[in-house]
């Protein structure tokens, strides 16, 4: 028969230990299910912070435990090398993460404005809808009118304004053609005189005589032709004689070279006209405006007095 071991416990003090600890387990899980997660007021108007939710897993389900007949005669007690008790290992406890559940703001309510009491208007007759009716197209017929004259009255003020313009463009035309007209008419005038003062310079530098009429001669200062005395005595009273005389005016009107073109037939005669006539004095003659030296015919005439 072997030894019994003393330092071994017993079962049913194991047994117990078990009993106790799971039964400690049960009311830590008993205890954490019943917990409640607070309620969070919310404020209307502050912003509250957000809720940290806690997760918490569930306790490990219970152990179950074989139970043990124990027989009033127990066997005899074999001698069991003991071994080592294994340390028990405890169940890492589970990480609780903490979310952050966003918090809404609590919207405004939106404000409903009740409706606007509606006025009933009073019932008219047939007579006074139909007088209102007709007030109301004559109104609107007198307003068409009105307007219908304003528009004609601006369109007749567009047109006489845009006629106005039309004129003072048109005498603001007619006067710059005008004075393009004018100027250019002083300008020809200006050529034109011009050209004839340097024809009139050219024709004064030019001492060439110009063979002229009796008619272009005009006296400035006269002669006083006289019948001569010496030819009288042998002269029929009464008689005439006719003397042809060529002569030369310069620019100042004063005859020279004097010549008979057709002799009176009395030398005597013929030479008292030759020498009267350089006593007188002939406006100059002119051509184009410009003093000409120029050769003149001209006749003299003899009445012999009786």
């Amino acid at each position: 028969m072997s030894s019994t071991n003393l330092d071994a416990p017993s079962p049913k003090l194991t047994l117990a230990t078990i009993a106790i600890v799971v039964g400690l387990h049960a009311l830590t899980a008993v205890a954490l299910a019943s917990v409640k997660t607070p309620e969070m007021k919310v404020e209307p108007e502050k912003v509250t912070p957000p809720i940290e939710i806690e997760l918490v897993t569930p306790p490990p389900p219970p152990v179950e435990i074989e139970e043990v007949n124990l027989k009033e005669d127990p066997e005899p007690v074999r001698e069991v090398k003991t071994k080592p008790k294994a340390k028990p290992v405890a169940a890492p406890k589970p990480k609780v993460v903490k979310k952050k559940q966003p918090v809404e703001k609590p919207k405004p309510a939106k404000f409903t404005p009740p409706p606007a009491p509606q006025k009933t208007a009073p019932q008219k007759n047939t007579k006074t809808q139909v007088a209102d009716d007709q007030r109301k197209l004559l109104a609107a017929k007198a307003e068409q009118a009105r307007r219908d004259a304003l528009l004609a009255e601006q369109q007749r003020a567009q047109a006489d304004a845009d006629a106005k313009a039309a004129q003072v463009q048109a005498a603001a035309d007619a006067k710059r053609a005008q004075e393009i007209a004018d100027a250019k008419a002083a300008a020809d005038a200006a050529a034109a005189q011009k050209a004839k003062e340097a024809e009139a310079a050219a024709a004064a530098a030019n001492n060439t005589p110009v063979q002229f009429t009796a008619n272009s001669a005009s006296w400035a200062s006269k002669p006083n032709f006289e019948f001569p005395k010496r030819a009288a005595s042998s002269a029929r009273p009464g008689a005439t004689f006719n003397v042809v005389l060529k002569m030369t005016v310069n620019k100042q009107g004063v005859i020279s070279n004097v010549r008979v073109a057709r002799s009176s037939e009395n030398r005597a005669v013929d030479n008292a006209a030759k020498r009267q006539v350089t006593s007188g004095r002939f406006k100059p003659f002119t051509e184009n405006g410009v003093p000409r030296v120029g050769n003149v015919t001209f006749t003299v005439s003899y009445k012999v007095p009786k």
